[in-house]
């Protein structure tokens, strides 16, 4: 339930695999959510294995935020800057190898969001808090990676069953809208690195 209770975080990662969705196909959508799991098993690893002081230095550091910043603004200026006559309903044909690439997406906009590591170190807190046993611990974090998966799978095939009802310059709109929200997300990001550092 703790997984499920993910779907309610609008940031990033959730826009990207809407886009992939909505533009490509559901099997885009898939392989979006793929790589998003894939980045929360990495980051629960990493925030389980090495100290939470590391973990919150690393988070709040000036560096990762100018990082996350330059992928925001990149995904930012994609969804804005891409002609209309590109963007395409979901009987679009993808080609294999670019499923790599969605993978990779969804990786790469969820690692380097610090939402996701402080979300982590917190799950990881509360399941030490209830649990003595190691075992129990494990399966309580597989059970909320279990509930964000499937929250995400059930975004793709929403947003891909919705697609064929939106008219592209609706969608044309609609992406101009969340490319707004990846350079305001980028701009508060670098503002917070700017003020860290002053």
């Amino acid at each position: 339930m703790i997984g499920f209770g993910t779907v309610v975080f609008l940031g990033p990662v959730f826009f990207t695999l809407l886009r992939n969705s909505i533009e490509k196909n559901v099997q885009a959508g898939i392989s979006t959510a793929l790589g998003i799991i894939v980045s929360d098993i990495v980051v629960a690893a990493i925030c389980y294995y090495f100290a939470a002081d590391f973990i919150a230095n690393y988070v709040d550091a000036p560096i990762v935020k100018f990082a996350a910043a330059i992928i925001l603004f990149g995904f930012g200026y994609s969804f804005i800057f891409r002609p209309l006559a590109t963007i395409q309903l979901s009987d679009q044909k993808v080609k294999t190898t670019e499923y790599f690439k969605f993978f990779a997406q969804g990786f790469a906009v969820n690692f380097v969001n610090p939402t996701v590591f402080v979300l982590w170190i917190g799950f990881i807190a509360l399941g030490q808090s209830q649990y003595t046993s190691q075992t129990d611990l494990l399966v309580y974090l597989s059970g909320i990676l279990l509930g964000v998966f499937s929250t995400d799978l059930a975004k793709a095939f929403g947003a891909n069953y919705l697609s064929p009802y939106l008219k592209s310059h609706w969608l044309k709109y609609l992406f101009s809208g969340l490319g707004l929200v990846f350079l305001v997300m980028g701009g508060i990001m670098v503002y917070n690195g700017i003020m860290q550092l002053i």
